[in-house]
């Protein structure tokens, strides 16, 4: 009977640490499969970030070909028509690049010497009322980019110190249109709508009459009417305009605030699919005055 009975312990024994011995093999698996999945994303990550950089030079090089030193851009150049999905080994690459100073620069909002430029806020009035958002919101976006006296800086503050998280409004240039989620008033649908038309780019931009969509060109100037739109719509798909004289005498009146023909700051939006994983590359490409493009920003993401 004590023979059977130690040999049952030794079972037992025998049978958890076979148990203790499978689980740390499974765990040791696993951890090896983990690993193995790191890296592959970690590698196709970077061959993703390698191919978006590739298409980004080379299509600043194209772009600088296209462009160069000359004085207009405009939307029947080569840079504004959408890159068709171009065949990479095991994926494609499609591409889009749109001209920034077409939109609405709401860090144009800041005066050069201090407070706000009253011409730029009434343009941005305008847009918001094209947009269906409430224009005094203008006056907060204003406010939260422009440079104040501190006592007023104190009180328009406490507006944002009430909030859960409380915050503070920078009063210097947006670095990012995001921030506009933050200004008082604003919803977040409405945020949707106005991101679209505009822009926050590091220093004052005009705005160029060839590429700026319908919203922007009816928030230009006061009561302008909708057969001069649709002359200025139609001047932009046949080559756009030479001259600023050209673009005033169809809007019927003159622009209060900078326009012009010409474009320094351009936005790249490149999608690429890769092995069964896609990646997004947003750059923001500056045209220097030799007609030389480089990266100003880059954003990138992963995504299936």
């Amino acid at each position: 009977m004590k023979k059977f009975q130690q040999r049952g312990v030794a079972i037992l024994i025998a049978l958890v640490v076979i148990a203790i011995a499978a689980a740390i093999a499974s765990r040791m698996i696993w951890d090896r499969n983990l690993e193995l999945h790191r890296t592959e994303n970690l590698l196709r990550f970077q061959q993703n970030y390698e191919y978006a950089l590739g298409a980004e030079s080379w299509i600043g090089s194209l772009m600088h070909q296209d462009l160069g030193t000359g004085p207009t851009v405009s939307l029947n150049q080569s840079w504004a028509q959408r890159l068709p999905p171009l065949p990479i080994p095991h994926g494609l690459i499609a591409g889009q690049v749109t001209d920034l100073a077409g939109f609405f620069n709401v860090n144009n909002l800041a005066a050069q010497g201090g407070g706000v430029d009253p011409d730029q806020l009434g343009v941005f009035e305008r847009l918001l009322a094209e947009l269906h958002i409430n224009p005094d919101i203008a006056q907060a976006v204003a406010a939260w980019v422009a440079s104040a006296p501190a006592g007023s800086m104190q009180s328009f503050n406490s507006t944002y110190a009430a909030e859960n998280p409380p915050y503070r409004a920078p009063m210097a240039p947006m670095a990012s249109t995001t921030e506009l989620r933050l200004i008082a008033g604003l919803t977040p649908d409405q945020y949707q709508r106005l991101r679209l038309w505009v822009v926050a780019l590091p220093v004052p931009t005009a705005i160029n009459v060839n590429t700026a969509p319908l919203q922007v060109l009816a928030a230009l100037a006061p009561d302008v009417t909708t057969s001069a739109l649709d002359a200025i719509l139609k001047q932009q798909r046949t080559g756009g305009f030479n001259s600023l004289s050209q673009f005033e005498g169809l809007l019927g009146q003159t622009v209060a605030v900078p326009i012009g023909t010409d474009s320094s700051f351009f936005r790249l939006h490149l999608d690429i699919h890769f092995a069964g994983s896609r990646f997004h590359l947003r750059s923001l490409l500056y045209r220097e005055p030799s007609g030389f493009f480089r990266v100003y920003t880059q954003t990138f993401g992963a995504g299936t």
